[in-house]
């Protein structure tokens, strides 16, 4: 049982230290994985089927995803350390525990969700208001809204919305796709929680035996975490978590000599915690250590938009929907067989449905749409100069605190003849309000706003690009000054 035991400590400690670093570098990111889950129609939906609550949702969490990632991301860390530890275990391990379980319902949720159901989305407004205005409208013109409850002052309309599946889960950000060229799916995400599960289930059991480490389980447990997490860097390709690990656990046995009384038994979980908040803070206000995205610097987009050679194609068949005049029932049919020759069969529907996910360019939704509706992303792309992008998904959350620094920078990319262009997903208004609120000097192009938080995790950020290669990023709270950025890449 004590060999178990190490080695379920060893291996829960280890691994959540891991999984929260990778989050922790991309905090950003995965609080955009956050609201993809808080959107309508996404996770809340299933919650008021099992619940049978009509109007509940999640969306007002959508404004606090980068506080809550910030809290799981140092979470799952803190709590790795401390079992290892052995500090705290109990407040540890039932911690752990409950974020298992939470992300085993999560990911069993994305598993079995279908992209083709549909739920219905309730709202409650008040008679005449705005919103009541604009719904009316709506069911107007949209069979799929209805009124289902009325009153003097208030209507409830009921509207059939299409469930939006969340087809990976982000347990590892985007490194496992980065290192290995594909993340979990969703069921390989659940089987992991499923084992987490199990490995936690000794440390539960032996929760009141265990104390903080002697010096022995100390040079065991040590060793062999610093291993694991050694091999999870070898897997991600990246090998700064074993210099934070070292970094962590040199601070509890510092500390761990203190440990006479109860209230100092935190000290290293104090430890744990501000070396990961420290981590938190300079990935937010820069950017992440490792970048795992197609985007990273050093890459060509216009060649991550292709497909190797030897790429495997997707494989698709069309599916066809005949209704059955005699009994009424609509039947499914393939190319082979449907029944074109019998007059008791009436078409009804034909949809294509993907039998095999091919290979899929790394790249496949930049643009540059400028407001002539043409995309110009190739025509930079040729351009001999240097380019800088200035990249502001939402150009109204553009922290204009940055825009004088980064005005001044254009001035002097102008001045040495470096273009400067603008890209956003915003409205025309919103860009043509910006640029005369904070007098930008250059022009706005429209892209998607995935894509733009895919290319740099700051709004706003600076990327420099020649020929289509990305030579490097800043986020606009550490852009350096145009002399620096001029010695190191433009000569």
């Amino acid at each position: 049982m004590k060999i178990l035991l190490t080695i379920s400590r060893v291996f829960v400690g280890a691994l959540f230290i891991v999984s929260g670093l990778i989050k922790a570098n991309d905090t950003l990111g995965f609080s955009y994985k956050l609201e993809e889950y808080f959107e309508n129609g996404a996770l809340a939906y299933r919650i008021r089927d099992w619940f049978g609550w009509d109007s509940f949702s999640l969306e007002f969490l959508m404004e606090h995803a980068l506080l809550l990632a910030i809290i799981m991301c140092a979470a799952e860390i803190i709590l790795g350390f401390a079992v290892l530890f052995g500090t705290k275990i109990k407040f540890a391990v039932y911690s752990l525990f409950g974020l298992t379980v939470m992300f085993f319902f999560l990911t069993l949720h994305t598993a079995t969700c279908d992209p083709h159901a549909s739920y219905n989305d309730v709202t409650t407004v008040e008679v005449g208001s705005a919103k009541h205005s604009r719904l009316i409208t709506r069911m107007e013109s949209n069979s799929k809204i209805v009124i289902k409850e009325e009153s003097e002052n208030k209507v409830t309309f009921v509207e059939e919305m299409p469930v939006q599946c969340v087809t990976d889960c982000g347990c590892f950000g985007d490194a496992m796709k980065g290192s290995l060229g594909r993340s979990l799916t969703p069921w390989e995400s659940w089987t992991k929680d499923l084992i987490l599960i199990l490995f936690l289930i000794p440390i539960i059991l032996s929760r009141n035996s265990i104390k903080i480490n002697n010096t022995r389980e100390d040079i065991i447990i040590g060793a062999s975490s610093l291993a694991f997490v050694g091999f999870l860097s070898w897997v991600f390709d990246w090998y700064f978590p074993m210099l934070f690990f070292t970094v962590g656990y040199l601070g509890y046995y510092g500390t761990k000599r203190l440990l006479f009384n109860t209230v100092l038994r935190w000290l290293p979980i104090l430890v744990a915690t501000i070396i990961s908040i420290v981590f938190i803070i300079y990935t937010l206000n820069y950017l992440p250590v490792r970048d795992y995205r197609a985007y990273e610097v050093g890459n060509s987009i216009p060649e991550q938009m292709v497909l190797p050679e030897g790429a495997k194609e997707s494989i698709f068949d069309n599916v066809f929907y005949y209704k059955n005049k005699t009994t009424g029932v609509v039947e499914e049919f393939t190319e082979t067989t449907y029944p074109w020759d019998d007059d008791n069969y009436e078409f009804s529907d034909r949809q294509t449905k993907l039998l095999f996910q091919g290979d899929v360019a790394a790249i496949t939704d930049f643009t540059m749409m400028a407001d002539d509706g043409n995309d110009y992303a190739q025509d930079y792309f040729s351009e001999e100069g240097y380019i800088f992008m200035f990249v502001a998904y939402d150009i109204n959350k553009a922290d204009e605190g940055a825009m004088k620094k980064i005005n001044t920078f254009v001035d002097q990319c102008n001045t040495n003849g470096s273009y400067v262009i603008g890209l956003t997903a915003s409205l025309y208004d919103d860009v043509e309000n910006f640029r005369h609120k904070n007098q930008t000097m250059f022009d706005f192009y429209t892209c998607d706003a995935i894509t733009l938080k895919t290319i740099v995790r700051a709004n706003p950020g600076v990327v420099l690009m020649k020929k289509g290669i990305i030579l490097a990023k800043w986020n606009s709270n550490n852009l350096p000054d145009y002399e620096i950025v001029n010695k190191q890449y433009l000569k």
